[in-house]
């Protein structure tokens, strides 16, 4: 990372971890939605101990909550030690600019033309919601009682809007002065997670969808933010030794693989949390190390793929449903062959879809951003 703070900040291997997020939650989608129509091959030997992994695919959500409160939080600080100061407009406008455009798109996907299509079906959804950025909430209310589930895709992008919105204000308008208030900022806003967590142990939905539940997630990013900007993050993470970090991932893969039989009863409260540490280190780790054992950004294709995240993420359930109607209405779901074909045909439609997204759709939108620097 550019340590020159007139600069603009630049984060290595953090495009390759935004794939390996959006890809894991693509798989893991493709094993839990239209569950119903495969055959009996899911109750097979290796496909469980796959799904082992593939369950894991959730976290997906967590490491992109954690990546925007570090790069925010990192950025909104670097711009107000640069210029003196936030410009809150331009901020927000950077942000609307990234996110609006293919939010509403398909929210007006979802709506309007979804229930007109072929297979298509009317939502239960509440469009106000939508509109306000409070679909998370929605989901809360009314989603267990529709199956859209592009719809309910859109969940975490409002989750990250509330984010954007309310600690761009704060940064901005309050402009804490002392960066020790930062840091004591970020742990009350996790206590108060974890807190209201407690008092909701028994409404998963709640659990799952909550801004309050998971805004430890974005706390935790925020931490890790403001240690970068410090410096204190690099410091501690550029010599680890590699038995270090063996030791660390070796821990921190057991805690993902084995959560369901950690977190019980109430040490669910910090079913977010604590794998949210492993998750924030695996990012400063990635960003700083001199010795990790691979950059991510190596893999072919993970760095270019990096920059389709937003479009994989928001597109992925569309290809998921179409292709699951193909499927069932051509009678090719009771091999394992066929369901890997499914998931193949998936992963190259959402790719394609996502890159014409990206160069055609999104990237106009994202020129407009140097009127706004």
């Amino acid at each position: 990372m550019d340590n020159d703070k007139a600069a603009h900040p630049i984060f290595p291997n953090l495009n390759g971890l935004r794939f390996a997020g959006a890809l894991a939650i693509i798989l893991y989608h493709c094993y839990t939605l239209n569950r119903e129509i495969w055959g009996s091959f899911y109750t097979e030997y290796w496909f469980q101990k796959a799904w082992i992994v593939v369950n894991k695919g959730h976290f997906g959500v967590s490491m992109f909550f954690i990546m925007s409160g570090f790069l925010i939080t990192y950025l909104l600080l670097h711009e107000n030690s640069k210029n003196r100061r936030i410009h809150l407009v331009n901020y927000l406008f950077r942000r609307f600019l990234r996110v609006w455009p293919l939010y509403f798109l398909i929210v007006l996907f979802g709506f309007f033309f979804f229930p007109r299509l072929p297979y298509g079906i009317e939502t239960v959804h509440e469009l106000w919601r939508y509109v306000l950025f409070l679909s998370n909430f929605d989901e809360i209310f009314v989603g267990a009682k529709d199956s859209i589930n592009f719809l309910t895709a859109t969940w975490t992008v409002s989750v990250e809007e509330q984010f954007y919105l309310v600690w761009g204000i704060l940064i901005g308008v309050l402009t804490f002065r002392k960066k020790s208030t930062y840091s004591l900022f970020f742990l009350i806003i996790i206590v108060l997670s974890l807190v209201f967590r407690y008092y909701h142990l028994d409404n998963h939905r709640t659990l799952y969808y909550h801004t309050f539940s998971v805004m430890s997630d974005l706390a935790t990013g925020g931490l890790i933010g403001l240690w970068a900007y410090e410096g204190r993050a690099k410091k501690a993470l550029e010599n680890f030794s590699k038995l270090k970090l063996a030791a660390i991932y070796l821990a921190g893969m057991g805690l993902l693989l084995w959560e369901d039989s950690i977190f019980k009863g109430v040490f669910f409260v910090f079913e977010r949390f604590i794998p949210g540490l492993f998750l924030a280190f695996i990012i400063l780790e990635q960003v700083y190390s001199k010795h990790s054992f691979y950059k991510i950004d190596r893999f072919p294709g993970f760095f270019q793929a990096g920059k389709l995240t937003y479009g994989l993420y928001m597109f992925h359930c569309i290809y998921i449903y179409y292709w699951a109607i193909f499927f069932k209405n051509h009678q090719l779901t009771e091999q394992l062959y066929q369901y890997l074909l499914f998931v193949l045909l998936v992963l190259i439609s959402t790719y394609a879809t996502a890159w014409i997204s990206y160069h055609y759709f999104e990237k106009p939108f994202l020129k407009l951003k140097r009127y706004f620097r």
